[in-house]
């Protein structure tokens, strides 16, 4: 299939690229630093159930926050042509100042004003959050008109955002330890908005006036586009199933104190952990080349669950021997990470090509939605289950037996079962094929007729909507 009529002024610049995965390596060590929160909690005295549904109550309020804001980005305009970038910019400031506010409530306050300020301090993070987030993944669909290209921006950017996640896990245990949870949120806060600052002045934003014309849905349009999307659906509800299983970064400083009795391991563990996930997601772009995407993350889910099985069997008495098994169970983790993310962009141009509408900024916010939900639930359910193992709260609190085997079950089994759950959702149900969707991409574009379109699909997948 050829599509030459692209023109050329519609691909984005090398600068573009670079400055998209430096955004992505400062926010995702900003992500990371907010993926201690539980560790936080529990530091600042708070039992562990109470911390788990303390992390449950903002999610209410985030299902209807994301979902408006979807709305808002999908049907408004900037004066200065722009629908996603603006957004970007306000949310880069705001997520920074949020992050600060969580980090910085003292120990010493009574227990009832620490939950207070936190719950106020974390529902303005997850809003900034989401102002930040959504517009950032939905850019992508207007950056470039080939989808190719577009599998290429993302890869670099989930590449980078792996780097930076990785990063904070190795850099966190080493300074949170010397200077506290506030000062380390500055610090780390500081980096990461100078890291996401130039994607704020050199991305831009590029499509056909026709495409531009068909982002300003009506609500209506943009319910029936939502109904017609049942891949965006089914990608959604399986980020949701591997996040909740994905506990290792969660788990990890309990993992250093409780199974190896010291803090300084998880600086070891997370190095090498950083080492797998970012080789990993540095091949998988090529990989994603010569096979359809979604036979790669396959291969890379399957992959883990078994080694996830092995790692358990063998324990954790043996410290080389338990980090080189996790440093091997954790390449599904840049699997999923990576290719999801791509699929959901994939998933915009089914939708498009079903409904005749696009709805960029409702696919993203949901999927920034089910990010947080996942991040808010996976932290409870830990913590659940650290409470049901009779964890103790404090930082330098003394363990009960019983205990460690608790942290190593869910560190090993919870990603297993999580991962063989979401193989089998997702093989039963998503039927997407990558050439498939360029073939969308190019009549979503009007490169295409829809008789030409559904005469290149090697899949039926019924009726295009009517550009």
């Amino acid at each position: 299939m050829n599509f030459k009529t692209i023109k050329k002024g519609n691909f984005a610049s090398t600068g573009e690229h670079f400055s998209y995965s430096l955004f992505f390596l400062g926010q995702n060590i900003l992500w990371a630093f907010i993926g201690y929160i539980s560790t936080f909690l529990t530091d600042l005295g708070i039992p562990a159930a109470k911390a788990a549904a303390i992390l449950i109550v903002p999610k209410v309020w985030d299902a209807v926050n994301d979902t408006i804001f979807g709305c808002i980005v999908d049907r408004h305009m900037f004066k200065n042509g722009q629908k996603f970038m603006p957004w970007v910019r306000i949310g880069t400031a705001a997520v920074g100042l949020t992050t600060i506010a969580i980090f910085i409530i003292p120990a010493t306050f009574s227990e009832g004003l620490k939950i207070a300020l936190f719950i106020a301090a974390y529902l303005l993070f997850d809003a900034a959050y989401t102002i930040l987030d959504a517009p950032a993944f939905a850019v992508t669909t207007v950056m470039t008109s080939n989808v190719q290209e577009r599998t290429s921006i993302i890869a670099g950017g989930k590449l980078w955002s792996m780097v930076g996640a990785m990063l904070a896990v190795v850099l966190i245990p080493m300074i949170r330890p010397m200077v506290g949870w506030a000062l380390s949120s500055v610090f780390f806060v500081l980096v990461s908005v100078v890291l996401m600052i130039p994607m704020l002045f050199t991305v831009k934003e590029r499509h056909s006036d026709m495409t531009k014309t068909k982002e300003s849905p009506t609500f209506k349009q943009m319910f029936a586009y939502l109904k017609a999307n049942k891949y965006l659906l089914v990608v959604l509800l399986a980020l949701l199933v591997l996040g909740l299983s994905s506990v290792e970064q969660i788990l990890a400083i309990y993992l250093a104190r409780i199974c190896f009795n010291k803090e300084s391991v998880a600086t070891i563990v997370s190095a090498c952990v950083a080492v797998s996930v970012i080789f990993s997601s540095a091949i998988i772009p090529t990989l994603a080349k010569k096979r359809d995407k979604f036979k790669v993350l396959q291969f890379g889910l399957i992959f883990s669950i078994i080694v996830d099985v092995i790692t358990y069997f063998v324990g954790y008495g043996n410290l080389i021997v338990a980090i080189v098994l996790i440093m091997l169970k954790c390449v599904g983790l840049a699997f999923y990470q990576v290719i999801i993310y791509m699929l959901i962009a994939d998933t915009v141009e089914y939708g498009t090509y079903k409904s005749g509408t696009r709805a960029a900024g409702i696919s993203f916010a949901l999927q920034c939605f089910t990010a947080k939900l996942k991040n808010a639930l996976v932290n409870s359910i830990a913590l659940g289950a650290l409470a049901v193992f009779g964890f103790v709260s404090g930082e330098n609190a003394i363990q009960p037996a019983g205990v460690a085997n608790g942290v190593w079950m869910i560190f090993c089994l919870l990603p297993a079962i999580g991962f063989t759950i979401a193989i089998i959702l997702l093989s039963l149900t998503y039927k997407l094929k990558d050439k498939d969707v360029q073939t969308m991409s190019a009549y979503n574009n009007g490169t295409i007729t829809k008789a030409a379109a559904e005469a290149l699909l090697l899949k039926d997948y019924g009726p295009a909507a009517s550009r």
